[in-house]
């Protein structure tokens, strides 16, 4: 199936890859959340359930969509998926169902789900965290040769906020 709409991974990773440790933040960068915010609004959530309950609620003005095994796990104001196709089909029905909601998919985690997710993401919106913290989950490998970065913005450590840098990827197209 190809994408009705582009797929954008939005991912914090540390330098060892980890993203998460199943339980809570692993880190607290200041201009981070309103980063995400604004790459995320008006867009269709794709995430596994265990990043849902993590989060615990929908976000406002997003939609959630949460990819599980499980098929009896429901959430109030959750669209529920059983496999990528699923997924990606509910997240375009989201979008198509209001004019005014953005023409783009976003990728949110965890690790499982941006592995299997992958290979059809057309962008990534990254935060590189300069830590090292212990986790079980983690950002999968990237092929350096499929990926080009369009844009960086480094942040020094300050304030005991680690040094981290906003960047973003584009799937290098193939001719």
């Amino acid at each position: 199936m190809n994408n009705p709409y582009p797929l954008t991974a939005v991912v914090a990773m540390a330098r060892n890859r980890v993203i998460g440790d199943g339980e809570k933040l692993l880190w607290h960068l200041p201009g981070d959340l309103p980063r995400v915010k604004a790459l995320t609004m008006g867009r269709p959530l794709i995430m596994g359930r265990r990043t849902y309950l993590s989060i615990g609620r929908p976000l406002p003005g997003r939609g959630t969509i949460v990819l599980t095994r499980q098929s009896d796990w429901s959430a109030e104001g959750v669209i529920t998926a059983d496999d990528l196709d699923d997924a990606i089909a509910k997240a375009a029905a989201w979008i198509d169902a209001d004019s005014s909601r953005e023409k783009e998919i976003i990728i949110f985690g965890g690790g499982e789900i941006y592995a299997a997710f992958l290979p059809r993401t057309d962008r990534i919106d990254l935060t590189e965290i300069d830590l090292a913290p212990e986790g079980d989950a983690t950002f999968p490998e990237l092929n350096q040769a499929e990926w080009r970065e369009v844009g960086r913005d480094d942040r020094p450590a300050e304030d005991g906020v680690p040094a981290h840098a906003f960047v973003q990827l584009e799937r290098v197209k193939v001719s």
